[in-house]
């Protein structure tokens, strides 16, 4: 008789186990979500935005917040956000939409052509 397990069966016993445990960590991590999605309002729809920022030196700036109905500009330090001013949503102008942007290797890649042209003596356009 022989008393050493076999290796094939242990091992499909372990990756079971494995993945079992796996399943259990995804699953609770879902559930986790939810109930704290429910506790926090849902945060389906975003009511805060920020419109804009601009850096005004080592860890300090100006940003506009859009809220509801109101504009905040605030400013930003390393300790403290402050209240600079409130203006009327109706005051501020709709920024442009965002343009769709281009991947990075795409454009990358055709600006290395127009690079290769040039040193070659051709017109990119």
């Amino acid at each position: 008789m022989n008393a050493t397990p076999d290796i094939m069966t242990t091992g499909l016993k372990m990756v079971a186990a494995l993945g079992m445990v796996l399943a259990l960590i995804l699953f609770m991590l879902y559930g986790l979500r939810k109930i704290t999605g429910r506790r926090l309002g849902g945060g389906r729809g975003k009511h805060i935005q920020v419109l804009e920022s601009h850096y005004m030196g080592v860890k300090k700036s100006i940003a506009m917040v859009h809220v509801p109905g109101k504009v905040l500009v605030l400013g930003i330090t390393t300790d403290r956000i402050t209240l600079l001013d409130t203006i009327d949503d109706d005051r501020i102008e709709t920024p442009p939409e965002k343009q769709e942007t281009q991947a990075f290797g795409p454009l990358l890649s055709e600006r290395l052509k127009k690079i290769g042209l040039k040193r070659k003596g051709r017109d990119a356009s």
